[in-house]
């Protein structure tokens, strides 16, 4: 939107604004600078919004257009491309493109997590005196929260109800740590590549904003 456009949308006569307390107020009663910047960031998100929308529909559409692609050439040539698991690579004739598909199963920690840590912590006091002091890392880092998810790592978890240790109630411990990790369903990822020769290597085609250069 152009400075002109801006200041005129300022000046609108009669224009609200709502407050960070939820009332309406007149736009006239906030300061200038602090409409033109809320007018920006309002249009932006709801620019990222429609960008975000607009890319589940395209990937909605990739995937189901792969899944037309695949049946096709398994109907009418008897070959197979992928599967229902793992990963699949799709390369153009001239080796300068290339799709890849993965699925991967997507597990959850569950709230049974904080009675299984319980009882884990109760082994460890039997068994650590302070002398074995990579055992109780690898526990605390079982039970890290992700700082921006705030998610405890079901990796960390799996890796720590893996380990075998001399205690009448671990056996008790790894179970309720296996049974606290849920399997929240699968997840698709397709990541598109090209090189400008066949001795170059494959570029990511990033869709992530952030890391667009402009």
């Amino acid at each position: 939107m152009k400075k002109k456009h801006r200041l005129e949308k300022l000046a609108q006569p009669g224009r609200q604004i709502r407050n960070y307390d939820g009332r309406l107020r007149d736009a006239n009663t906030f300061k200038p600078e602090k409409v033109l910047v809320h007018d920006w960031v309002e249009e932006r998100v709801a620019a990222a919004e429609q960008l975000r929308e607009l890319m589940a529909i395209s990937k909605r559409h990739d995937f189901e257009d792969f899944e037309a692609v695949r049946d096709l050439i398994s109907e009418q040539y008897g070959a197979r491309i992928g599967g229902v698991r793992g990963g699949t690579e799709l390369v153009s004739i001239d080796e300068l493109t290339k799709v890849q598909i993965t699925t991967t199963d997507q597990k959850t920690v569950t709230p049974a997590i904080i009675a299984a840590e319980e009882l884990v912590r109760e082994v460890m006091d039997d068994l650590l005196d302070g002398s074995n002091e990579d055992l109780r890392q690898i526990v605390d880092r079982a039970f890290v929260r992700n700082r921006q998810t705030g998610k405890i790592s079901t990796t960390q978890i799996r890796r720590l109800a893996s380990l075998e240790i001399n205690h009448p109630k671990w056996p008790q411990a790894q179970r309720a740590l296996r049974e606290a990790i849920n399997n929240a369903g699968v997840r698709q990822y397709m990541r598109f590549y090209r090189r400008k020769t066949l001795q170059s290597p494959w570029e990511l085609v990033d869709l992530n904003y952030s890391a667009l250069e402009v």
